[in-house]
């Protein structure tokens, strides 16, 4: 009959197949979580409770907000480590993120990592696979350590890792990411390989 799956004439309930194909897109997201090299990060922080912003100004919220100064007293900022100090020392690293010795945003946007040349710092619209976002947000990135190292200056609250997230995923333009809608099967961050392998922290 049209409109009707053929048992006895009867129309099937339609929810086994949506739930299949949402099982189906979710098992998709959670497997192209893995990175260059094949290293899924561990230890991460969630962030998918946070509101996502899709409008970041990458000069305030990221440069000046997080590699300035991302303490609230702005003491701290991830320049304080990475930089050349005009050219009179090697960055931590050897990543600069200091405004006032050169561009971040040209360090780090598809710029392989001095530490792996097989992982590049910021990979546009993929957080997932951008090694900048994993060092901010994981314990066990795919090389080194958690940046700020040793937790210097407090380091980022989960609030700063998702702006870093959401940037990214917004294409990481060096202006205003224009609000592209993501999806209602986004996992931001890790939160979903972590919560299978119980592994994971909420701040």
């Amino acid at each position: 009959m049209a409109g009707r799956d053929a048992i006895g004439g009867q129309r099937l309930p339609r929810w086994p197949i949506v739930a299949v194909a949402i099982a189906s897109a979710l098992a998709t997201l959670i497997a192209s979580r893995s990175v260059a090299g094949g290293v899924t990060p561990s230890g991460c922080t969630a962030i998918d409770y946070i509101p996502v912003n899709y409008s970041i100004e990458y000069g305030a919220a990221i440069q000046s907000n997080i590699f300035v100064h991302f303490s609230p007293d702005q003491m701290f900022g991830c320049a304080d480590c990475h930089t050349t100090s005009m050219g009179t020392q090697t960055p931590a690293g050897n990543l600069d993120l200091d405004p006032t010795d050169s561009s971040p945003y040209t360090n780090l946007v598809n710029v392989p990592s001095d530490e792996d040349p097989s992982l590049i710092y910021v990979v546009p619209n993929h957080p997932e696979k951008s090694l900048l976002f994993q060092k901010v947000n994981c314990d066990n990135p795919p090389t080194g350590v958690r940046m700020p190292f040793g937790g210097y200056g407090g380091g980022l609250s989960p609030a700063q890792q998702a702006t870093i997230y959401d940037w990214i995923a917004g294409g990481a333009p060096i202006g205003t990411t224009d609000g592209i809608f993501r999806g209602n099967f986004d996992i931001r961050g890790f939160i979903a390989d972590e919560i299978f392998s119980g592994d994971f922290e909420i701040p």
